[in-house]
């Protein structure tokens, strides 16, 4: 009781300064004491209160301000400092923190002097004396040996570094001077003026409006000339030479946008980001504009492409599907309708730290986008759901993609082990093939493994479909979040893409790509 009455009567906030003794209880103390000048007390007379006390302020930067100058291990609770250490009385803008009388001495370490060195006046008036020298010694050598006159150019026959006119080598042989070699191996030395001869490939031209630096090179990229056969359209992207100007065709009578390029160009580049995924500058490069442009062409113009292409994602009919069904589906599952799973792609780590855990896949233990893929048996793309978290299960994209609107009582749906969907297909009369489980058994039965067989036999295709999918390397590689907001888009722009190739099943037994 009594360490709390002593408490109690020293208790109050007091100066967090070292060797400071101001505290509340001393304003108290002078607040009710006599004063004489007065004839009363001080908390009634006009006298100037001796000190005040100042709290740390909540800003961090201020704060961090404050217990620098206050230069303490510990810190109590509430920091308050008194008005006698504050240049002006009181924090302000000027001088927000405590400068005077803090109980320790700032020690300031002197800079170093900066030495100059400088050579004496003898040693330089001997050194521009043998150089004078030499240079008179050089001159008489080559006027006595018969060389050229002055009014020829003397760096042109006796120096070898010649950078002003270079010797070039003639066409039909492949020798090439020493001189000139010698010469090319100090290219770095010479101005970027005298660099540019007839060697270089490309005639650039640097422009600069509103800002933006666009480098302009003659040989730009265009449709015309950069796809020239079905390989090259393959390659830049993933359709044949005829379907892509088919589809230029097309998109030429929807074009609203005022890009200067011609809509194949346009398409083109937009094919080739997904195809290649290529940065906006090496595409910005390529096509000759800035990178700005480059990116708000491709945001421009996918959901167009997604509007259009959309149709070619269909879920066909299942008469069409009985008649095109392989003879490796008619021999066991001759009812199979559509064959499903699930891909994912890499995405780039959210910093909200739900979207983070929501896109987290514990399977490729990365942040992805999950999306759910169906096939039909010969091989075409005839469903493709939203992008979900990588967190959510196959059984939640199947239950929440829309996928089940498409079954009609009677189709058989195939898929992997991980789609426990029965519960979903049972009451819509629809039958799912998936490999056999354990159950609890030490091993499968004989009937169990032959099932498995038949049903991985032919449920790769649908890996396969996946494999032609991610030939589409934006889908293959790391999607930045910035880009997320597209991503739908894409995947129904490359599903389309994707049902314009070739069949991936054949009748014959060689199954090719």
């Amino acid at each position: 009781m009594a360490s709390n009455e002593k408490y109690r009567k020293g208790g109050g906030n007091s100066c967090a300064v070292n060797g400071c003794s101001n505290n509340r209880r001393k304003l108290n103390d002078w607040n009710v004491s006599f004063c004489e000048l007065h004839g009363q007390n001080h908390e009634d007379c006009s006298c100037l209160v001796p000190f005040k006390l100042h709290v740390m302020p909540a800003n961090e930067t201020k704060r961090f301000q404050w217990i620098k100058a206050l230069n303490r291990k510990t810190l109590p609770k509430q920091v308050f400092v008194c008005s006698n250490h504050f240049l002006d009385g009181a924090p302000t803008e000027q001088n927000p923190f405590p400068k005077l009388n803090l109980g320790y001495e700032c020690q300031t370490t002197p800079g170093r002097r900066k030495l100059s060195r400088q050579e004496p006046e003898s040693r330089k008036r001997k050194r521009l004396l043998e150089e004078s020298s030499s240079t008179e010694t050089c001159v008489n050598i080559s006027q006595t040996e018969g060389g050229p006159s002055s009014s020829e150019l003397l760096p042109e026959a006796f120096c070898d570094f010649n950078v002003v006119n270079p010797p070039t080598a003639s066409v039909g042989t492949q020798y090439v001077d020493s001189d000139y070699m010698i010469s090319q191996d100090h290219m770095y030395s010479k101005p970027w003026s005298d660099t540019q001869n007839t060697f270089t490939q490309t005639n650039t031209a640097l422009t600069e409006e509103k800002g933006v630096q666009v480098k302009i090179e003659s040989s730009a990229m265009s449709a015309k000339i950069s796809i020239v056969t079905d390989s090259d359209s393959l390659l830049y992207t993933g359709v044949s030479k005829e379907v892509f100007f088919t589809l230029a065709e097309v998109m030429s009578e929807v074009n609203t946008f005022k890009f200067q390029l011609e809509v194949a160009d346009q398409l083109l580049l937009v094919l080739m980001k997904l195809k290649l995924n290529l940065l906006f500058d090496d595409l910005a490069r390529r096509f000759g504009i800035s990178k700005s442009l480059a990116s708000k062409m491709f945001n421009a113009w996918m959901p167009v492409l997604a509007e259009k292409l959309k149709d070619l994602v269909a879920w066909l009919p299942r008469e069409t599907i009985r008649a095109c069904c392989p003879e490796s589906f008619r021999e066991n599952y001759p009812r199979t309708t559509v064959i499903i799973d699930c891909a994912e792609t890499f995405i780039q780590r959210p910093t909200n730290l739900k979207t983070r855990s929501e896109t987290f896949s514990n399977y490729k233990s990365h942040n992805t986008a999950k999306y759910l893929v169906g096939i039909s048996p010969h091989g075409q793309i005839m469903f493709i759901s939203k992008a979900f978290g990588g967190r959510a299960s196959d059984k939640f994209i199947v239950e929440k993609s829309g996928f089940l609107n498409y079954l009609l009582p009677g189709d058989e749906v195939m898929a992997d082990r991980g789609f426990t969907i029965e519960d979903f297909l049972f009451p819509r009369r629809v039958k799912l093939n998936i490999p056999a489980f354990t159950k609890c058994k030490p091993q499968l039965s004989n009937e169990d493994v032959t099932t498995t067989r038949r049903i991985a036999h032919v449920r790769i295709h649908v890996e396969r479909a996946i494999r032609r999918l991610k030939v589409f390397k934006v889908l293959s590689g790391t999607v930045p979040v910035s880009s997320l907001k597209n991503f739908d888009d894409i995947l129904i722009v490359c599903s389309a893409l994707v049902n314009l190739r070739s069949d991936l099943i054949r009748d014959v037994n060689v199954d090719t790509d």
